[in-house]
């Protein structure tokens, strides 16, 4: 199983960066590991309608939707359903996205 827990701080987004024909490359922001994480991304997205296959690159954390061009709210949303511990992963965002106004600030941060 491969893990990428500096990920854990970052909530899983979805974002279109692509479409080709019937491809469209989705960039997947705030995927931990190989087997829960991507896999649950996979199957939230082959459920969206009209979708026919999706392969997600874990380490590049781009998914490849196979399927007629469709919004990228659609991908947004099933991503956010598919995301693991989201209460934890929401607050641990916050904390993340706090920490560099911190910093230049003055204050210390551990």
């Amino acid at each position: 199983m491969k893990l990428r827990l500096a990920r854990l701080f970052t909530y899983p987004s979805a974002r279109v960066l692509s479409v080709g024909g019937d491809v469209t490359r989705v960039r997947i922001d705030g995927l931990v590991c190989d087997r829960v994480c991507a896999a649950r991304s996979r199957r939230a997205l082959a459920r969206i309608e009209g979708v026919r296959s999706v392969s997600i690159d874990f380490d590049a954390g781009i998914a490849t939707v196979e399927g007629p061009p469709i919004p990228g709210g659609f991908y947004t949303r099933a991503i956010d359903t598919a995301a693991a511990g989201r209460p934890l992963r929401r607050a641990l965002d916050v904390v993340r996205r706090a920490l560099p106004r911190h910093r230049e600030c003055g204050e210390r941060t551990a």
